[in-house]
């Protein structure tokens, strides 16, 4: 059996398509009916091994260590951030790049530097798709203008494939700078390195610091509360800043065409319910064997500085990872033109500001390794060390109920659209949820929730049916 349908049979394809990429592979990326990409193999490719070597999931691919030691050989290494050569909280004081994305600007502002400085001939980022009602929203595309690069801006918490664009990249010379989360940074490089012509283009990669991949699910159950049903939705911004909010009290928009007419619907992620970024939900099960949270790959890594002294500036600020000295130079000169502002962190700032995506990917990864150990299903070998015996029994159940919910998030959402309103997904998915949140809960807080909601139920879910159901009368 082929590596890659381990990993496609597991559950554990992330449907960045480096498979699919390889000259003469079987494999070719599908949708399913969750709403994620993945591989599926049609025959025998010519090249197995190589395209087994191109999955960041398989065991038959080198670690994002020996990615690293390679690539940055004059970095240092650091447990949790791979090699770093500086580690940085940013914002873009030039232009729009801050006022435009969803942090402090810079993921388009290095871009925008790498295009106009002709480090690069182009970039390959994820942008937002002309799409018609119930249609893919998001996708990869190749932009050559700046113009071009600043409409891309803002994180999109959505299912993409590389496939489609890798085969534009292999056609046009040139060279690129790809932006990606960390296991597509990973298959980029592991691609590259099989495949002459993709790794002479590869020119830089920017990589994004990841909480977890979403199904296309979220974006339609979050359009979906606010009154716009998903074969209605046409467009999404996971990322609309708040004036008067702290950063991490973002909002989110909804476009669609409803009843023949175009709308556009505004909330606050905390007026809807699956704000909790922790819960999971429409979560991919890869997700949770992942140990890479800021893209140890990449040639520099931008995320959300979530630090308290940075959070209540409604604004935005990027925790930014530099490993590769071009890039630092980049940056260097930005400063010193007074185009962007940098202060810089310790290694340790940088972990706290992604401290629970670390303890998912380091203790609680260590657990789920053993878990599918112990059930005798097949887990990718990771850098993290599986657990000898089962962990603290309040912490295995957590991780035990994380995964149940996000595992429950996409089937429910199925029924949902099947009953054509979202109660049966709440039925489903709410006391899942509840059981999962009562582990963070003092004894006499789980009692208090639990008469506030016999009394009065969710306020989020009723807001939620209230304002989904409005749309069917």
């Amino acid at each position: 059996m082929p590596a890659t349908q381990e990993v496609i049979d597991g559950g554990y394809c992330v449907g960045c398509g480096a498979c699919a990429a390889l000259p003469g592979s079987a494999h070719r990326m599908e949708l399913t009916v969750q709403g994620a990409y993945s591989a599926r193999i049609e025959g025998v490719s010519a090249n197995a091994a190589a395209v087994s070597r191109v999955c960041p999931f398989s065991d038959e691919a080198i670690s994002e260590d020996a990615i690293a030691a390679v690539r940055f050989p004059q970095a240092k290494a650091h447990p949790m951030l791979g090699r770093i050569q500086g580690v940085y909280a940013a914002q873009v004081v030039e232009g729009q790049f801050r006022q435009r994305g969803s942090s402090g600007g810079m993921g388009s502002w290095l871009l925008d530097q790498l295009l106009a400085g002709g480090h690069v001939d182009a970039v390959v980022h994820v942008a937002a798709l002309d799409a018609g009602a119930g249609e893919a929203l998001f996708g990869y595309r190749i932009s050559t203008t700046a113009e071009e690069i600043r409409s891309g801006a803002k994180s999109r918490y959505y299912p993409v494939t590389l496939a489609d664009v890798l085969t534009r990249v292999r056609e046009v010379p040139g060279r690129y700078a790809f932006t990606g989360v960390p296991c597509f940074i990973k298959a980029l490089r592991l691609l590259a390195a099989e495949d002459e012509t993709i790794g002479s283009r590869v020119a830089f990669c920017i990589g994004l610091v990841c909480g977890h991949l979403k199904s296309r699910g979220f974006a339609e159950f979050l359009a979906w509360q606010m009154g716009v049903p998903p074969q209605s939705l046409t467009g999404f911004d996971f990322r609309v800043k708040v004036p008067g909010q702290a950063a991490n009290h973002y909002g989110a928009k909804a476009l669609g065409v409803v009843d023949g007419m175009p709308v556009e619907r505004i909330q606050t992620m905390q007026q809807l319910y699956g704000h909790d970024w922790g819960m999971g939900l429409f979560k991919l099960k890869a997700c949770d064997y992942c140990d890479d949270v800021v893209a140890e790959t990449a040639d520099v890594t931008v995320g959300d500085a979530w630090l308290p002294q940075y959070v209540s500036d409604e604004r935005g600020t990027n925790l930014l990872i530099v490993r590769h000295p071009q890039l630092a130079e980049i940056i260097a000169g930005g400063v010193a033109r007074g185009s962007i502002h940098l202060e810089e962190l310790t290694p340790d700032d940088a972990v706290r500001s992604q401290a629970s995506g670390f303890s998912h990917r380091r203790e609680g990864l260590a657990y789920r390794l053993w878990r599918a150990r112990e059930r005798g299903e097949w887990a990718p070998t990771k850098r993290v060390v599986t657990l000898e015996q089962a962990a603290d029994e309040s912490f295995a159940q957590r991780q035990d109920a994380r995964m149940r919910v996000a595992e429950l998030s996409h089937a429910a959402l199925l029924e949902a659209k099947r009953a054509g309103t979202l109660a049966p997904f709440f039925q489903l998915v709410v006391p899942a949820a509840e059981h999962y949140r009562d582990f963070s809960r003092p004894l006499w807080r789980r009692v208090l929730v639990r008469l506030r909601r016999l009394l009065r139920g969710d306020p989020l879910v009723r807001e939620a049916l209230r304002r989904s159901q409005a749309v069917r009368r």
